[in-house]
């Protein structure tokens, strides 16, 4: 089963509609996360007196299966790495029945593949974030 993971939470298949550029696209599983520096700052005394916010970083991973990944290398004349910055979009129906689109704005920062005796073969592809909209 293939599962969208925001902050820590899963989300069913059967919820999530994935596009890249536009272009619906059938993501195995989708992971992606945004962190925040933070720091305490002390004066004289032992303890923090106050606290303050530093730079955002951003990951993210897509597994795609590799009928799908093959026809990604095929527009970019087998080089997934020279594929420009892309959106991924990403909508799915929350635990309210609402439905929650998120964009990703990413390039792939991997390529390979991954064969197994499984049927369905799938790569999971590490990408470089620059950044991702929640909930736009």
């Amino acid at each position: 089963m293939a599962t969208a993971i925001k902050n820590k939470k899963a989300y069913d298949s059967a919820d999530v509609d994935c596009f890249i550029n536009g272009k619906p696209i059938n993501i195995a599983e989708i992971a992606y996360d945004v962190e925040q520096e933070h720091q305490l700052n002390y004066t004289l005394k032992a303890d923090p007196t106050s606290w303050s916010k530093g730079k955002k970083s951003y990951s993210g991973s897509v597994t795609l299966m590799m009928e799908d990944a093959v026809e990604l290398e095929d527009t970019a004349n087998g080089d997934l790495l020279a594929i420009k910055p892309f959106d991924i979009t990403v909508q799915y129906v929350n635990e309210y029945n609402k439905i929650v689109t998120d964009v990703i704005t990413a390039k792939f920062q991997k390529q390979g593949r991954e064969v197994t005796g499984d049927m369905g073969l799938q790569k999971q592809y590490d990408l470089f974030v620059m950044g991702i909209k929640f909930n736009v």
